[in-house]
């Protein structure tokens, strides 16, 4: 509008002008200059007037812009004041798998169980997510057990951290809170002492605090958790969640990890906690009342033994560029002061556990241009797993097992692993055990 406005005025000032010299030498004598001067005093007055339009113009556009803003920001405010209640969102997910075993060991062929582990995962707004798991399998003497893996509300306190409270999974290590999953792990089951009866603690029953902390470019991730801890059992310690606690102490656990790059995370984990001696089923030799299991049948336990001191540490590291899928882990833990001391012998001897593992996959998608190729993955392992203080559990446990294998993967989430684990037991009574093992895993 302005451009407009002040290029035809000044054009209009300078024809003027250009005919008042044109013309002053046939009308030189006859032209007025009062005329003339009036006639550029009104193009100046004109110019001033519309340089007065265009001011109030833009004034009332800004005191626009502004009432604009200022209703959108009420609108805003009565839609939270509002607050409208929005169905749940959910959604499910899990996996299943069905596999076959051949031994040369102590053990026979065999179909192995398959598994269905649905998940399911219920969200209000960006306040609070329910997410559990079942486990449905068949047993060796053909029942169907159900448990549950996890089952647990997270509160999504702030951007860098969420409160978890019920049964989660562990967050000590990476295998068992991230790989486990069959269509996940890359190999056909967990390596030696991260499994169930393993050193890694399976789950907990508590509350926990986790989250990521950015710094400048990099990530460092934590998680903080406090439960009912393990038991004593079979295998020494039982490290699996308990819905019950059997002491009064709590266990403490955590990982905290650094990502110095986008695709490698370096993490260090703990454990610390009172482990408890079994009591009778009478009691526990001191006037209280019986400790029953989660189905409030008395557990047979030991009288008079001291708790003891269970303390584990361990870290991991996992490289996940390009095709690559390298991952590392190792723990250990002990058990100190349980048990009842010796008069001759003083302290009871300590039990202690190690597990390590390294593996490395390598997807084949970029070296053939054949689909079938492309769609292969090699993989290798190699892990041990040691007890040390008590002879049985060092004839049963004691081992060291060699995996390597070949993935199928019809999709992102539907693969077909074979492969041959070669198991060799420290104890000279058992026999070494080579197994051919194949599995269809499909995660959803």
């Amino acid at each position: 509008m302005r451009a407009i406005s002040y290029w035809g005025i000044a054009a209009s000032m300078a024809c003027a002008v250009s005919a008042v010299s044109l013309g002053a030498p046939a009308y030189a004598q006859q032209a007025d200059q009062t005329q003339l001067i009036e006639r550029l005093s009104a193009l100046e007055e004109e110019l001033r007037l519309l340089k007065q339009q265009l001011a109030e113009t833009r004034e009332q556009a800004d005191q626009s812009k502004e009432i604009a803003e200022r209703a959108d920001n009420r609108a805003q405010k009565a839609e939270k004041a509002a607050d409208p209640v929005r169905p749940n969102a959910w959604h499910l997910a899990g996996y299943a798998d069905v596999g076959i075993e051949f031994s040369d060991g102590e053990n026979s062929d065999t179909f192995t169980s398959g598994k269905f582990n649905p998940a399911f995962h219920f969200q209000y707004k960006d306040l609070v997510l329910f997410e559990s798991e079942f486990e449905v399998s068949t047993s060796s003497d053909g029942e169907t057990d159900i448990a549950v893996e996890y089952s647990q509300l997270d509160f999504l306190l702030h951007d860098n951290a969420v409160l978890v409270a019920g049964k989660f999974l562990s967050p000590v290590g990476q295998f068992q809170e991230r790989l486990h999953p069959s269509w996940i792990n890359r190999s056909v089951n967990a390596p030696a002492g991260f499994g169930h009866g393993g050193i890694q603690p399976i789950s907990e029953v508590g509350l926990m605090l986790r989250g990521g902390i950015p710094v400048g470019e990099r990530l460092f991730t934590y998680s903080v958790a406090v439960g009912n801890g393990p038991r004593a059992g079979h295998g020494g310690v039982e490290v699996e969640g308990f819905g019950r606690d059997d002491n009064g102490n709590k266990a403490v656990s955590g990982r905290l990890a650094f990502l110095p790059f986008d695709d490698l995370e370096i993490g260090g984990s703990f454990l610390t906690a009172k482990v408890a001696p079994e009591a009778e089923e009478g009691g526990d030799g001191h006037g209280e009342e019986p400790i029953v299991d989660d189905h409030d049948e008395p557990v047979e336990v030991f009288e008079d033994l001291r708790q003891g001191s269970y303390d584990l540490w361990g870290f991991d590291t996992a490289y996940t560029g390009g095709n690559w899928d390298i991952r590392a882990e190792y723990l250990n833990a002990d058990l100190k002061n349980f048990g009842e001391a010796d008069d001759d012998h003083g302290e009871p001897e300590p039990l202690s556990w190690k597990a390590w593992y390294a593996q490395a996959a390598y997807r084949l998608s970029d070296i053939s241009d054949s689909p079938f190729i492309q769609r292969l993955e090699p993989v290798v392992r190699y892990g041990e797993f040691k007890v040390a203080g008590d002879h049985e559990l060092e004839e049963e446990t004691n081992e060291k097992r060699f995996n390597v294998g070949l993935n199928y993967w019809f999709s992102p989430s539907v693969v077909v692993k074979g492969g041959l684990e070669f198991r060799n037991y420290m104890a000279e009574e058992r026999e070494d055990d080579t197994r051919l093992q194949f599995q269809l895993s499909y995660g959803f």
